[in-house]
């Protein structure tokens, strides 16, 4: 760890991580399903892209290679401003072929819909509806 007297800037942040048997195709998924957009890719020694991230929604997701102790299938939450942003990123994924297991409905705490990637993680698109608000205080 640096030491936090130095010149050097340190950077702590949290951020999730999603394992894939085919990290470019998950990357170009995210973005076309999801309109996420993509930070950068890393290949391995034999060319194959090993390590990803994608953007968007205030946040990102680092997409890695699954090497057989894979910790997923994983779940994220894309929280978007409103209803119509919801439908948006729904259209998005259907056209881009996506598998969408819920919605979009309406629930107590939001209206969403969830797409799964083809390595079974799962991608919640939701707009709260104000009642989490009131748990959060």
């Amino acid at each position: 760890m640096s030491d936090p007297s130095s010149d050097d800037k340190v950077t702590t942040e949290i951020f999730p991580l999603i394992w894939s048997d085919d990290v470019a195709a998950l990357v170009d998924w995210a973005v076309a399903a999801l309109g996420m957009k993509e930070s950068w890719r890393a290949p391995g020694e034999d060319g194959r892209v090993e390590h990803a991230e994608v953007h968007g929604f205030g946040g990102k997701v680092s997409i890695n290679i699954s090497r057989g102790e894979q910790m997923g299938p994983s779940g994220m939450s894309l929280r978007v401003d409103d209803r119509k942003q919801v439908d948006e990123i729904h259209h998005l994924a259907l056209a881009a072929g996506a598998k969408i297991t819920q919605g979009p409905a309406e629930s107590l705490v939001a209206y969403s819909f969830t797409a799964v990637d083809q390595d079974g993680n799962q991608w919640w698109v939701n707009a709260e509806t104000g009642f989490l608000d009131k748990l959060r205080g």
